[in-house]
Formats: structure tokens, sequence, C-alpha cells
């Protein structure tokens, strides 16, 4: 295993605040293939193990707990395997982009668009219209207007925002449309992962600037890459919750007080759902993708590539950029919180051969904000 698959388990486990003294729990790859969860592991087993122990106070009861969220996320790493093996059930997870979105992005990748095309386009797009809209009635923008009336018309909206800044905003848009709505009980997560998003978006399109590769291109890579975290984050929460309530009703409805007590007290796991990012989150966002049908930007291959886990020798420039733009982003994390140590981030690194002088322009450019014009 890569250092950097390693330390990207240990930065979302960061984000989500993962204990490192906790119990880990973890879909089971094998289970993909056909393998079938352990189902002689029955709760009433369960609780019977614990039963002779119960008595012995505290360390008894974490046991019972800990053997009861186990049984829990065999059934929830079943569902999940289901759930996001099927396109269908994944697409229904997120915000829809592939009406209409797809061909504003193709259009913002051209030299020569002009406003009047993507007034066409975009004014298909109710969403975007809106969000746009809304963008230039706000104080900083109504201000460049020599009245500073209300604006009502895109075409006008489009002009005061300018092309090029429209090629940050338009994705990032879209983006924020598919965000979860609420990643309870992992509070934090909903605003680490959109600024991890945007730091890692902003970061590729920086590091193309100097290499000379398609910024356009890149800051999208980089940001719709994450369109599989969010939807891992949804199915995973939304399954636990409906797996540990089937659970509750029938501990219920059997008068089990000790095994209702035991599920009232648990909740999501943080480790298992990094683990499920590790297992499907690149996957899904390649997938999701590809059904766009771009036509000018790249995309899919990138994403692909890193679907597939290839290496970063075999890798394509694009993707390379990304695996830079990612070191950067989640070692300024760990540094942070004080979990990478210098030999570690040496390696990690050296593994995605980014060079100093890049480390450095990196280092001076401000990953939590749109450079906007």
């Amino acid at each position: 295993m890569s250092i950097a698959v390693v330390l990207q388990q240990r930065f979302f486990d960061c984000v989500l605040e993962v204990s490192p003294e906790q119990t880990r729990f973890g879909v089971k790859t094998g289970q993909r293939k056909g393998q079938q969860p352990d189902t002689k592991r029955t709760l009433l087993a369960i609780e019977q193990q614990a039963q002779q122990n119960r008595q012995a106070g505290v360390a008894a009861k974490q046991q019972f707990l800990e053997f009861t969220q186990a049984h829990l996320h065999d059934q929830v790493a079943e569902e999940l395997f289901l759930k996001l093996g099927k396109f269908d059930t994944i697409a229904s997870t997120v915000f829809s982009l592939a009406e209409g979105f797809p061909p504003v992005l193709d259009t913002l990748s051209t030299k020569a668009v002009t406003l009047s095309q993507l007034e066409a386009l975009i004014s298909k797009v109710d969403w975007l219209k809106e969000d746009i809209l809304k963008l230039v009635n706000q104080p900083n923008y109504r201000k460049k207007t020599s009245s500073g009336t209300y604006v009502k018309e895109l075409k006008t909206a489009l002009g005061m925002v300018g092309i090029e800044s429209l090629k940050q905003i338009v994705p990032v848009f879209g983006l924020k449309r598919c965000l979860p709505h609420a990643t309870d009980p992992f509070t934090g997560f909903k605003t680490n992962i959109w600024e991890y998003s945007l730091a890692v978006a902003i970061a590729s399109q920086r590091l193309a600037e100097e290499t000379g590769d398609n910024q356009f291109v890149a800051f999208c890579a980089g940001l719709f890459n994450s369109l599989g975290y969010f939807v891992v984050t949804r199915t995973y929460l939304r399954t636990y919750q409906q797996t540990k309530q089937t659970a509750l009703l029938q501990a219920r409805d059997a008068r089990d007080t000790v095994l209702t007590d035991a599920l009232d007290s648990l909740n999501a796991d943080a480790s298992f759902l990094t683990s499920c990012f590790q297992e499907f989150a690149a996957i899904i966002s390649a997938d999701l993708v590809s059904k766009w049908q771009l036509k000018r930007i790249p995309l899919c291959n990138t994403l692909d590539q890193l679907a597939e886990g290839v290496t970063f020798q075999g890798a394509n420039q694009l993707t390379r950029l990304l695996h830079q733009a990612e070191y950067f982003a989640q070692s300024q994390t760990l540094r942070k919180a004080k979990l990478l140590s210098d030999a570690e981030d040496q390696q990690w690194r050296q593994e995605v051969q980014l060079r100093e002088d890049y480390l450095h322009i990196l280092q001076n450019t401000r990953l939590d904000k749109l450079d906007l014009e």
C-alpha cells in the first residue's frame, strides 16, 4: 500500500474526528466479490456472548456496544454494496447536473466563447441562472453598475461577472448543488469537505498554470472528483439510520431493553465512512461524470485513472497534477493537526513528485477563496 493511500485515510480520519483509540469498522472488499456477511453473528448471539460478562461493569458494556455496532455494520455494508453498485441509485442520491449543465462546461472550455453563447445555454438551466442572478445582486457586484439597481437580465449578469470568473463560478455552483444537506453526526464534515474540494480545485488550476496544461480542465477535475464523497456520505448515513431503526423495532418487539438501550446509544461511525471513501468514492465520481457526456473536456480519462488506481508513473499529466494537489491540501490539514511527521511528508511528496518550486507556489496561493476578477 502506497504512503499516499495510508495518509489519505489519516486525512479523512482527521476531518471526521476519528479517535485513534476507538475500534475501527470498515467495509470488507471480499463482500463486493460475492462473499456473504457472517449471518451467524445475530444480535441474540451477541447478547448471549456478552451476558456472562455484563456484571463486570463498564468494560463489558463497551464490549457489548462494539459487538452490536459491528453487527449493524455487517448489515449496512451488505446494503451499501447493493445500493452503490447501481448507477440509478447513485444518481438519485445527489442533485442531477446532467440536464443542461455539461454543455455549459463544454462551452466555457472553448477559447472563443461569447456571452451570447453562454446566455443561450445557461438560460435553460434554471438553478444556475438563479444562482448567477443572486450573485450579481449582492452588494459587492451591484456597486459595479452605474445605477446600483437590481439586475434581472441574465446577459447583463454574465457581463458583470466576466467569462474568466465564470470558469470558476459555474463549476463551483454545480458542485455546491450536490453537497449533502446534513452530515449529522459529523456536524463539521459538510464544511470540511467543501473547503477541501475547493482547495484541491484551486491547487490543480495553479499547478496547471505553471505546467502549461488546461487550467479550466484541471480546476473541474479537482472539483468534481469530490462527487463520490458526497454520494457515499449521504448513502451511508441513510442506510445506517434505516438499519438501526429496523433493529430497534425488532428489539422493542422482543422487549429486550438491554439491546434497545445499546442501539439507542449508537450512532454512525466515522471510521466506517472513511473505509467507504476508499472503497467507493473515486469510482462513483468517475461514473457520474461519464454520464454527462462531455464533448470537449477530457475529465473522464483522469477520473477513470483515479478510480482504477493507476500508479503515478502510469498516469496522464492531468491525473498527476490532481495527485499533487490532493497531497498538498491533505498534508496541510494533517500538519495543522500535528498528525504528519517530516519523514512522512517528504516520502509522500516524493511519491507524487511535487517539485520544490511548485511546493513554494502552492504555499503562497490562497486555496480557500476563488480568485475572481
